[in-house]
């Protein structure tokens, strides 16, 4: 990559940023302040976000790939493309609606969880609807525009719930933040909408029949990758509670927001385009870009992952309080979904600028069989214990997937390639034991920390280099 292009991602990746961290940042003040005023509460809300990102997944993730990949190919106009989208992800949001009240109504939740779940559920669906414009961005490089809509979206929000839960207003009050943030996206997006309604001229039923047929597969994908990633806490609902819930929801936002990070901004919407149009005009560049990202992947990842399962028994009583003990304990082995989603999250976008999106319909639907089956039979016995193990286990079993294809096509790991990581966390792990075997147990893991980091400097610092190498040739 040129050095022209490297400054143009960074520039993307910094707008992103901006408008994630405020967003991040006003949801995890927000959270943090419910969650040491009333665990019960706090866990309620957890279980409404997750129905309402099941239902965002229904309604617009896969078919978002889809529409990035129609909108780089031009092979429809953008208007046309963009009304198209708009319509299917009402039709879908709209069924996804009436199965997830259905849901709610047969398992007997209270009223007030039951008002938590439509507000905030049905809100993050019609987020659907916004993040086509979000998109359209994206597809035209103007990140910048998406990173002020997303940040005053959030800033209207977020500041609305603070200013309730600071005033003491109940659960319900509260719960109107994520209807706010929605209803300021929507209104930045729809001129765009009206204009593409305006300017299309193909036949509505038609292409939208057609638009169905091409993304049915993405939209199946999403179906089954969102259920593996959130089903577990609706079994940890029923068995353990909306105290098990809120456990499990403490530690599992930190490792999921960073996780996150990676996944939505810097694959998702960086990346992803690039690798679309390197994989259809240079796969010689495509190739060398994906084991190149790789390397930064997992250089990156590792010393996120250490620390959030060194760190525990600090950073989980200093966000939530002393409430929250079954947090710290829970929270390295949930860490190890830091490391397993970095790379997992690149092979799936590898595998859907190959085309393989059928490939990735046959991962995740084994990996949702699979999360079933382990809560099933782990969750009943040990609610908390077992909702964590189906979790990692089947994140794991789905990356060994991905990853595995992925490895078959542009052959993305090497021996050579890994020997740096695998040396610095052999380091990492020596230095931690001798800390333990020393009394010394922080000491220790502050210095296992050093080759850990020392192994991502140098690896930006080699990647760095060969981008400036080729741009210079």
């Amino acid at each position: 990559m040129s050095r022209p292009q490297a400054q143009g991602v960074l520039r993307r990746v910094a707008a992103l940023l901006a408008a994630q961290w405020l967003g991040d940042g006003l949801q995890a003040v927000f959270l943090l302040l419910l969650a040491r005023r009333a665990v019960d509460a706090y866990g309620g809300f957890m279980l409404a976000m997750s129905l309402g990102q099941i239902l965002l997944f229904c309604a617009e993730f896969g078919i978002n790939q889809h529409f990035m990949l129609l909108l780089v190919k031009r092979e429809a106009a953008p208007s046309a493309v963009y009304r198209q989208i708009t319509l299917l992800k009402g039709a879908l949001l709209l069924l996804g609606s009436v199965c997830a009240a259905g849901f709610c109504l047969s398992q007997g939740y209270p009223a007030e969880l039951m008002g938590l779940m439509l507000i905030i559920g049905l809100s993050y669906g019609v987020d659907a609807l916004v993040n086509s414009y979000y998109v359209v961005c994206q597809s035209l490089g103007r990140q910048d525009v998406e990173g002020r809509v997303r940040g005053m979206a959030a800033l209207c929000g977020y500041g609305f719930g603070l200013v309730a839960l600071l005033s003491g207003a109940p659960p319900l009050v509260a719960a109107l933040f994520k209807p706010v943030e929605t209803l300021v996206g929507l209104a930045v997006s729809l001129p765009l909408l009206r204009r593409s309604w305006r300017a299309s001229e193909l036949p509505l039923w038609r292409t939208l029949r057609e638009t169905w047929n091409k993304t049915r597969v993405f939209t199946l994908m999403a179906l089954a990758a969102i259920l593996y990633n959130k089903i577990n806490i609706f079994f940890l609902q029923r068995h353990g509670g909306a105290r098990a819930v809120a456990q499990y929801s403490a530690t599992w936002q930190l490792v999921d927001g960073i996780a996150s990070l990676a996944a939505t901004i810097l694959l998702g919407r960086v990346l992803f385009p690039l690798f679309a149009k390197l994989w259809v005009t240079d796969p010689e560049a495509f190739q060398a870009k994906a084991r190149e990202q790789a390397r930064v992947l997992t250089a990156l990842a590792l010393p996120a992952t250490f620390v959030f399962m060194a760190g525990a028994g600090i950073i989980i009583p200093l966000a939530y309080g002393d409430q929250y003990a079954e947090a710290v304990r829970i929270q390295p082995w949930l860490s190890l979904c830091l490391l397993i989603s970095f790379l997992h999250n690149l092979a799936y976008y590898l595998l859907l600028s190959m085309g393989r999106q059928t490939l990735v319909l046959l991962f995740f639907t084994a990996g949702l069989a699979v999360n079933v089956i382990l809560c099933a039979a782990l969750i009943p016995g040990a609610p908390l214990d077992g909702a964590v193990a189906a979790i990692v286990l089947t994140k794991a079993f789905v990356a060994v997937l991905t990853l595995g294809a992925c490895q078959r096509a542009v052959r993305l790991f090497s021996l050579r390639g890994l020997r740096p990581a695998l040396l610095a966390t052999a380091g990492a792990g020596a230095l931690a034991w001798c800390g333990e075997l020393l009394g010394q147990p922080l000491a220790g893991r502050a210095l296992a920390l050093v080759p850990l980091l020392a192994n991502l400097w140098t690896t930006w610092r080699s990647v760095s280099a060969r981008a400036v190498k080729t741009a210079a040739a």
